[in-house]
């Protein structure tokens, strides 16, 4: 379920008429949910089929910009998971969420580096990328907090009944 419906925004965001190369990362929702309810293990789950079935849904399987997505999308969920094992009680959904936005954003610039520009220059739009990361990023949490929050409220009236 959350796999599918981090897929529904991975696509719905592609057809946002904002810049190229930055989407909202609504998608990672889904990963955020899956991180705080099931685990890391689900959590790179959700990531790796959003990703695969959203590129392949779109026929941009094996292209650069899966290549990108894919990236950060396994780097921003390890820094999560590793944030959210470590400094549990510093950090909130949000601050995780942030992490994971900043971290998903360099990776694609390292990838985009590496793989495909090889030019430096590319790191001049690190703090763009960093600002939108924790913009997103607060969005992002600030959704899937209200989310888990309506799954804890589910979860409990369930159990008492």
């Amino acid at each position: 379920m959350l796999s599918a419906s981090g897929l529904v925004f991975f696509v719905f965001e592609s057809f946002l008429p904002v810049l190229p190369w930055f989407r909202p990362g609504l998608g990672n929702i889904a990963t955020i949910i899956a991180l705080y309810s099931l685990g890391f293990n689900d959590a790179f789950k959700v990531t790796i089929l959003r990703i695969t079935l959203g590129a392949l849904i779109l026929g941009r399987l094996f292209t650069p910009v899966f290549v990108m997505a894919l990236s950060g999308g396994l780097t921003s969920v390890i820094v999560m998971a590793l944030t959210l094992k470590y400094t549990k009680k510093i950090f909130s959904p949000v601050g995780v969420s942030v992490l994971g936005a900043v971290s998903h954003n360099a990776s694609q610039l390292i990838a985009a580096y590496l793989l495909f520009v090889k030019s430096p220059q590319i790191f001049i739009i690190t703090p763009v990328f960093t600002a939108a990361g924790v913009i997103t990023g607060t969005v992002t949490g600030v959704l899937a907090i209200m989310i888990l929050e309506k799954l804890g409220e589910r979860i409990k009236v369930s159990a008492n009944s």
